[in-house]
């Protein structure tokens, strides 16, 4: 037998076996070292698909910031589902139709988007609000992107509150919201909704007569049930243009406690206007339409007016 033969043989299956293994090693880290996601495969970028992919129920796996097979295929089901291109690639396109807006930039300002939880739920009803009184024009969807962000500074702008994109507790209930488990709107007569309306007759009529704060509380109770005007009592104070004191800030001052108290009278069923929608100072109004409507009674510096 010719030892020296079978040694030459058994070197050479060795080395042509080391070139297929170097071969296919070099594969799979060109591979691993594609972009799977263009503008980074970064932890956030990924949890964030991953988060929308499990959502609409294209991906069961965890929620882990790494990219495997399992979130490559959720990727794929999800193109070709909705007549992308089946690359499993997150591109633009794909991006897009997710909803999302990834980036570098991304990860800080989607840690806390809102502060009880980026639940579904939440956002939505955070969209829902802004939709409702004309800060966002985007789909109700309950992702967090950069148009329901950007929403969320307009509104914070808007109405004197830290514009950081960041719904906390003052953004929370300056939306008459009482997000979290449920994340619904705050029922009609709720702690959220006395404390707003505290909030308004103080900033609007502090130093009038108590019946003249309770009128004012009973303005908007009545614009809240008048088909004209939003259903809500934020959604009346907040409606834009409708109260000098959300447009100069003084919305945000704390209310006193016969602020709040005529806030609940009013909340009571007391109605010293008898169903009025309007009220003015006419030593201050320079409106011509306020003028035109007819006075009902004056309580206090305040005229109060029914609908022409």
């Amino acid at each position: 037998m010719d030892f020296s033969k079978s040694k030459h043989k058994r070197i050479i299956m060795l080395l042509l076996s080391l070139i297929m293994v170097l071969s296919l090693t070099a594969s799979f880290r060109s591979e691993a070292n594609a972009a799977n996601i263009i503008k980074g495969d970064t932890y956030s970028n990924i949890t964030a698909v991953q988060t929308v992919l499990k959502r609409w129920g294209y991906y069961t796996g965890s929620i882990d910031g790494i990219w495997g097979s399992r979130t490559r295929e959720a990727v794929k089901y999800f193109q070709r589902t909705n007549g992308l291109s089946a690359d499993g690639i997150v591109g633009a396109a794909t991006e897009k139709a997710m909803g999302l807006t990834l980036g570098s930039s991304y990860s800080s300002s989607r840690s806390k988007n809102i502060i009880k939880g980026d639940t579904w739920a939440n956002i939505r009803a955070v969209q829902s609000v802004l939709k409702k009184w004309g800060y966002y024009t985007g789909a109700v969807d309950g992702v967090w992107g950069s148009k329901t962000r950007a929403a969320v500074i307009y509104f914070q702008r808007t109405n004197g509150l830290t514009a950081d994109g960041i719904v906390g507790a003052a953004t929370e209930r300056a939306m008459g919201l009482n997000l979290g488990g449920s994340s619904a709107p705050a029922s009609r007569n709720n702690s959220n909704d006395l404390y707003l309306l505290g909030k308004c007759i103080y900033a609007e009529a502090r130093g009038e007569p108590y019946t003249g704060m309770v009128a004012v509380g009973a303005v908007i109770l009545n614009r809240v049930k008048n088909a004209n005007f939003p259903n809500t009592i934020a959604g009346v104070i907040y409606q834009p243009g409708a109260f000098t004191a959300v447009d100069d800030g003084q919305i945000n001052l704390s209310p006193n406690q016969t602020a709040l108290n005529a806030a609940q009278d009013a909340l009571n069923g007391w109605d010293p206007t008898y169903g009025c929608l309007y009220y003015f100072n006419p030593a201050t109004a320079t409106n011509k339409w306020i003028w035109s409507l007819p006075i009902v009674l004056k309580i206090g510096k305040h005229n109060f007016c029914k609908a022409a």
